[in-house]
């Protein structure tokens, strides 16, 4: 597979603190990437620069082979789509007008185009049935459904999940990594996750990071059940524990 990111010496700072102290990173075509650390590690900025939230103050980054400052806004985000914590879903318009909505105005899409294309998404994450309903009548667990049914709208090539669960009650959790499982070889994917287990069993790659570096990088089995690094052992030590014989990741 080929790369279709690459991240080269990134670097990021707010005012005197470095967040991101020279990433390298390669994503490669079709790929799902889960990146965990300690909160505060940089993970999400990560994220945040790869589709320019945040501006990098240092290093490149390669979306299939051309720098991502050079490309317009609007094309790098909609080839790049996010799915956010808090979920960002626009709380004066129905469920089907967030999905239509980027349609029309970023891809010039007709109304029925959009509406085609939102209606699909939507049964696809389990959320037309709610299709007429505003965020605020429908479950954290909805709203997430419904937001990656947004991003999935804008076709992009790259999702980029950051923390997707962390807002949600315990028991919508797993409906929504459930969603994100499902659409595992159809996109590339990166996911900022505190969910050890989904990283476990979801990623073909698991990045650890702390202190704004990349400590290390492996197949999710390697990395959990092997880790090279003392940072990323003593880490892992709080996420997991021995079920039946075995070592296995639990979510904190």
């Amino acid at each position: 597979m080929s790369d279709i990111i690459r991240v080269e010496g990134l670097t990021k700072r707010f005012g005197t603190h470095e967040v991101l102290s020279g990433i390298d990173l390669n994503v490669r075509r079709g790929e799902v990437v889960c990146v965990i650390g300690p909160s505060g590690s940089g993970k999400s900025t990560l994220l945040r620069c790869i589709n320019l939230l945040e501006r990098p103050d240092g290093g490149a980054i390669l979306f299939e082979g051309q720098d991502v400052t050079a490309l317009p806004a609007s094309r790098l985000r909609a080839s790049i789509g996010m799915v956010f914590q808090q979920f960002n879903l626009f709380s004066n318009m129905t469920v089907l007008r967030n999905c239509m909505a980027g349609q029309m105005k970023v891809l010039h899409r007709s109304r029925q185009e959009s509406e085609d294309k939102a209606r699909y998404y939507l049964e696809k994450v389990g959320m037309l049935p709610f299709r007429d309903a505003r965020p605020a009548q429908i479950s954290g667990g909805q709203k997430q459904r419904a937001a990656i049914a947004r991003a999935l709208c804008m076709d992009p090539k790259v999702l980029l999940f950051d923390e997707p669960t962390s807002a949600l009650d315990p028991e919508m959790v797993d409906e929504v990594l459930g969603v994100i499982r499902n659409l595992k070889g159809s996109l590339t994917m990166m996911i900022v996750t505190h969910e050890m287990a989904f990283a476990y069993d979801a990623a073909d790659r698991v990045v650890f990071m702390d202190e704004g570096r990349m400590v290390e990088e492996g197949a999710p089995r390697d990395l959990f059940l092997n880790p090279r690094s003392e940072r990323t052992r003593a880490f892992l030590k709080r996420t997991m524990r021995g079920i039946g014989g075995q070592v296995v990741p639990v979510s904190p």
